[in-house]
């Protein structure tokens, strides 16, 4: 009984000593202290562990007397031999990525077919390419991010890769603000194309003009966020010299703003769309194509719920991980939406029996309608009189309408654009 004790009593030790070589001094000596106040005994491992008073103190402790790499590495250490629960959600921002990428791929791959087969390219086309190629760029580093360990503790994460997160995170907020800028300028571009008269189009050219002043100044501003700007990676170690400005506040900036123009681009064409010669349907139909960018707000909005521990929080690996993805959907829904009109007039032209016919043929019908008259009782002849009606569906009746006109013929309902 004696030796099995003595086992025991050296295990406990040995353990209490590899603990305290495997956590820096400075922790150490805050937990040394601590427990002079405490009813646990220094190898009574779940003791201390339950000390929420107790670990409390050495976490303050720890936090004064060591630097902030000391403080993750005790606080990692700690949380092992506590049996804390290893948080992971490094898969969630890859899926969501590669989902939602794939969707803006096919969406602008379609786009560049319909152009390729008129022909003739637009500065829409050549905007809504240079908004996929930020998110594409903005899609593989959220990759290399999580493959770093975004989306666990920061404290079980090693110093090298922090810093390489960090630093991407900052690469891709500057294509996240260049991608949805890309965007709206895209939706303004094909308003410029159906709406031709002189009033909407003074509105959208201002529209553009602001739509690219906000995405520029955001851009730079992101950029020089701080000085030197690779301060931006490397002050959240407490040992570098530098300055950034409010990151909390200017993202919520950004995002308001955004929401704002989006709200504002969507209610640029409805007037104009109310005042057309159609019947209710294809004025709903429009004006649900012309709202698709409502998804877009909708996404803002939740992304803008996301923001209250962004930059504020202690752990960002793990805390930032709903910021990142709700960003990601934001600006692949984005190259979606304003996509959608020449993806709509693609699948017309390809799948005409279920998107309608591009042909400008009006549909006929024939009917032929027999009526037997009976037998002329004196001579004994059959007669028989047949009526064949033909008629044509009228064109203001069809329930389908072109946005992009590929041979740059307007509707005749749309006279006057």
């Amino acid at each position: 009984m004696r030796i099995q004790w003595l086992t025991v009593a050296a295990a406990a030790s040995l353990a209490t000593l590899s603990w305290a070589q495997s956590i820096p001094s400075c922790a150490a000596a805050c937990l040394e202290s601590a427990l002079t106040q405490s009813t646990c005994d220094a190898t009574d491992f779940a003791c201390i562990c339950k000390d929420t008073q107790l670990m409390s103190s050495v976490e303050t402790c720890t936090l004064a007397s060591c630097n902030v790499i000391d403080a993750l590495s005790a606080k990692n250490t700690t949380g092992a031999l506590c049996g804390d629960e290893i948080r992971d959600n490094t898969v969630v921002t890859p899926v969501v990525t590669a989902v939602s990428g794939f969707f803006a791929v096919v969406a602008v791959g379609m786009r560049l077919f319909e152009w390729h087969s008129q022909s003739e390219i637009h500065w829409a086309d050549l905007c809504a390419v240079s908004a996929l190629v930020c998110t594409v760029v903005m899609g593989i580093l959220e990759f290399f991010m999580s493959a770093d360990g975004f989306g666990k503790d920061i404290w079980t994460i090693e110093p090298y890769k922090i810093e390489r997160i960090v630093k991407f995170t900052w690469l891709t907020e500057i294509f996240y603000f260049a991608a949805l800028g890309l965007t709206k300028i895209t939706v303004l571009l094909f308003y410029l194309r159906v709406f031709p008269h002189q009033g909407m189009k003074m509105t959208c050219l201002i529209s553009i003009g602001v739509c690219a002043a906000f995405t520029a100044a955001f851009t730079l501003a992101i950029i020089f966020h701080c000085w030197p700007i690779e301060y931006g990676w490397t002050s959240w170690t407490g040992e570098t010299q530098g300055q950034c400005f409010d990151l909390n506040a200017f993202v919520w900036a950004h995002a308001s703003i955004s929401i704002v123009l989006d709200v504002w681009i969507m209610l640029i064409p409805v007037t104009t769309l109310l005042k057309l010669q159609l019947g209710t349907r294809k004025k709903v139909n429009l004006l649900i194509m012309f709202g698709i960018g409502i998804f877009i707000t909708i996404v803002s909005c939740i992304r803008l719920s996301s923001f209250s521990t962004f930059a504020n929080t202690a752990n960002p690996t793990y805390d930032n991980v709903a910021t990142a993805y709700w960003s990601v959907l934001e600006a692949y829904v984005s190259v979606i939406c304003c996509c959608l009109p020449a993806v709509r007039s693609l699948l017309r032209r390809v799948l005409p029996s279920c998107f309608g016919s591009t042909d400008g043929s009006v549909p006929t019908a024939t009917y032929a309608l027999s009526k037997r008259s009976g037998a002329n009782p004196n001579t004994g002849i059959k007669k028989s009189v047949t009526n064949v009606i033909t008629f044509q569906q009228r064109s203001n009746e069809s329930d389908t309408f072109e946005l992009v006109d590929g041979d740059n013929v307007q509707h005749t309902d749309y006279k006057g654009w």
